[in-house]
């Protein structure tokens, strides 16, 4: 294909959106929020954050890594700013760089390479730990899985009895895994299945002359510290013997009962050149300094502090904590961030404390610095997200109101709201402005209410649109816009349980019109994950819903989703979006497991059967129980979509939907989503593509060829001039999707 249609930037860019679509590419939209705009918008929220140092552009500076256990996610962080600042900026495009993790995640230079490696819980056996090789080839990180002797390969394991058993680590735990004895290479600490001892797991590869790049575990220490925790509650027991662990807390010795979690950080606290912990429990909302009166060859807790740390703003925070040792500002000393560990509960409210190293780690000093480290520069609305689409202050362009599943506070208590974004950007260029934190004033609601899901439609028959809100306990909210065509919205007071229809948990609706009668029907979504069709029997003007959901006209399986063929305890949580293509109504089901369900033959299947096109539809990854709506929101013609999920903030991408409901020139069916990073680059740039079958050609903007990638590859070695390029992707079907990459050396 000759691409020699335009000589200029705009012309080639205008070419390449309309004529071949767009791709699911992400987006970078400003946000403001009081007098500022935020620097870390749009990373999808930040619940309960693992944190990890990593240079992944190796300016020899530590950034950021955070794998949030809510719906395991990856955040990478790129540090700017000064040293010394808590500067950052969101760096998506190293996400495809990682495997599929899970439950934990810790990054260490196991084997002194100068590369990160990771420990994380392993996807073949609950309980146990996998290790991936960090390597780095031209400047481009790759992992790839260790494996071990037998009996399980791909599991970490330790020599017992003259075999092997697993290194074992709760999946509500989180291990120590650092160098414990001073040796160079890395060991590793975990509370053990059934007991309120924390094992120590030497690394002996150094003393087997077996070298770093080998990990051979044995049980050094049953109890490391000697201290043994109750394994009902957060309660330290220590031992006088420096040789011998605390008793049990359960008498007869220990019965059996697993240990309910627990985290755990090692690190030298009081520059004694021995490993001290800071651990969590999960009913405790405190961290305990337990100081190793020790050895680093025989640690034992002679003392702790059950209010760390007592001298300068102690935590209290509800639930479940963990502490990070982790650079955060750049100047080569670690300092201590602390945040939940608790994936679905624990506090979602300034719920990252970050403590400054003002020393140095050999002789450290730690400082109270902020409670809202990364999240004070995020678009966070707490505890789960609903966005949807609409213009309510009546300006031409496109507002999201956001509903929450509260702000979790101290002791359980939460706080309902909807958020406001007013779009003050342009018809081209959105900018957001979060315009208000409590809209319509849902606060005052009582905890029976509550996981806002809001959606809107005209209706009344006015020419404006209404307000109806989904909440979780099944009942909806309706608010009648009285403010009337091309005016700002303004509402009467809610109707709660409109019509009594009740649909048992989390209801998530829609406000279409289905069975095309000219009355708009409500559709939901719910936690079990049925799709529930109320029919509009009323008129235009006076609508009128019967609140029998499984009595004809309504259904509680409309489309018969529930029964396709994916399981079942990864699709509660339903999140119905339904748009028109090709003059044919096409749905977008949002599911527990973040993924996204493409579904057509809806015209005249009501009630009976759907079709399923795509179950990956976008492969957009962001987190567990999306929620979603479209719009244009930059005036290209195609549809972009916000995107919420559990973790409480948005993200936003491309969508290959046009706008007037024909054909886009791309199919519905699975697209190939590449990644180009980093971006800008100066000469290596990799690629990523979750197709394998793809083939890659760069452009220049005049549309010039100037490379094409060998089928297989994903590394461009390039020694091309600054300015902007074209990668076209070419998928063995023969589509194509387009990024943009910028040199700038």
């Amino acid at each position: 294909m000759n691409f020699r249609i335009a000589n200029t930037l705009i012309v080639w860019i205008l070419f390449v959106s309309i004529a071949q679509s767009q791709n699911f590419d992400r987006l970078n939209i400003p946000v403001t929020s009081g007098q500022k705009t935020l620097k870390l918008p749009l990373t999808g929220g930040l619940k309960a954050g693992q944190f990890s140092n990593i240079d992944f552009n190796d300016d020899g500076i530590m950034d950021l890594f955070v794998f949030d256990r809510n719906g395991d996610q990856v955040l990478p962080f790129l540090k700017t700013g000064a040293v010394g600042s808590f500067d950052y900026v969101f760096a998506p495009e190293y996400i495809p760089i990682f495997p599929k993790m899970r439950d934990w995640c810790l990054l260490v230079d196991f084997n002194n390479d100068g590369i990160k490696d990771i420990f994380t819980s392993a996807n073949s056996i609950g309980g146990s730990t996998e290790v991936w090789r960090g390597k780095k080839q031209n400047g481009i990180f790759s992992f790839e899985l260790v494996t071990f002797d037998f009996p399980v390969r791909d599991i970490l394991q330790f020599e017992v009895s003259g075999g092997r058993a697993q290194i074992y680590v709760s999946s509500e735990d989180l291990p120590a895994v650092v160098d414990i004895d001073g040796d160079g290479d890395i060991d590793m600490v975990t509370f053990e299945p059934d007991g309120s001892y924390a094992s120590y797991f030497q690394n002996v590869s150094l003393e087997r002359n077996r070298g770093l790049d080998t990990l051979i575990y044995i049980r050094k220490d049953l109890c490391w510290g000697k201290f043994s925790e109750n394994q009902f509650n957060e309660e330290i027991k220590l031992s006088d013997d420096p040789f011998s662990c605390a008793d049990y807390f359960l008498t007869g010795g220990n019965q059996g009962t697993r240990h309910s979690g627990s985290s755990l950080c090692l690190l030298d606290y009081d520059g004694d050149k021995d490993k001290d912990l800071l651990i969590g429990d999960l009913g405790s909302s405190r961290m305990k300094l337990l100081l190793n009166g020790g050895s680093s060859e025989n640690a034992h807790v002679t003392s702790f502090d059950e209010t760390f740390p007592k001298d300068d703003n102690p935590i209290f925070m509800d639930i479940f904590l963990a502490a990070y040792h982790v650079d955060a500002d750049g100047d080569g000393d670690k300092d201590i961030v602390v945040t939940t560990n608790n994936e679905s509960s624990g506090e979602s409210e300034n719920h990252i404390w970050l403590y400054k190293n003002i020393g140095s780690d050999d002789a450290p000093q730690f400082k109270f610095e902020k409670k809202n480290f990364l999240i004070d520069e995020m678009l966070n609305f707490n505890n789960g997200s609903h966005p949807a689409f609409a213009d309510i202050n009546a300006d031409g362009l496109q507002d999201i109101l956001v509903g929450s599943n509260g702000i979790q506070k101290t002791f359980g208590e939460k706080e309902n709201r909807l958020y406001l974004l007013l779009n003050t950007g342009t018809k081209d260029a959105p900018v957001y402005h979060l315009a208000n934190e409590d809209y319509l004033e849902f606060s005052k609601y009582d905890d029976l209410t509550g996981r806002y899901g809001p959606a809107f439609g005209d209706l009344d028959g006015d020419g404006d649109l209404d307000l109806v809100i989904g909440d979780k306990s099944g009942n909806l909210f309706y608010l009648e816009n009285i403010g009337g065509k091309g005016n700002p919205m303004e509402f009467k007071a809610p109707i709660y349980k409109y019509f009594d229809i009740n649909i048992g948990q989390n209801a998530k609706p829609q406000i279409v019109d289905l069975d095309d009668d000219g009355l708009l029907d409500i559709v939901i979504g719910e936690n079990n994950n049925n799709l529930n069709f109320f029919k509009n029997t009323g008129s235009i003007t006076s609508p009128l819903f019967s609140n029998q959901a499984n009595i004809l006209p309504n259904t509680i399986d409309m489309g018969k989703i529930f029964g396709f063929a994916y399981p079942k305890q990864e699709s509660q949580a339903g999140s119905p979006f339904f748009i028109k293509q090709d003059n044919k109504w096409v749905l977008l089901f949002g599911i527990r497991n973040g993924k996204i369900l493409a579904i057509d033959d809806i015209e005249g299947n009501i009630y009976d059967g759907f079709s399923l096109i795509d179950s990956t539809w976008g492969n957009f990854n962001q987190g567990i129980r999306v929620n979603f709506s479209l719009a244009d929101i930059d005036n290209d013609g195609y549809y972009e979509i916000a995107i919420g999920n559990e973790r409480g903030g948005l993200a936003f991408y491309n969508t290959m939907f046009k706008l007037d409901g024909t054909s886009s020139s791309v199919d519905i069916e699975s697209i190939a989503t590449t990644f180009v990073y980093p971006n800008p680059a100066s000469n290596i740039v990799f690629i990523s593509s979750n197709n394998s079958s793809q083939s890659y050609t760069m452009y220049n903007t005049n549309g010039i060829k100037v490379m094409k990638l060998v089928e297989g590859s994903n590394v461009l070695n390039t020694e091309l001039s600054n300015g902007m390029y074209i990668i076209e992707s070419i998928r063995n079907n023969g589509q194509k999707t387009y990024n943009k990459l910028i040199i700038n050396k």
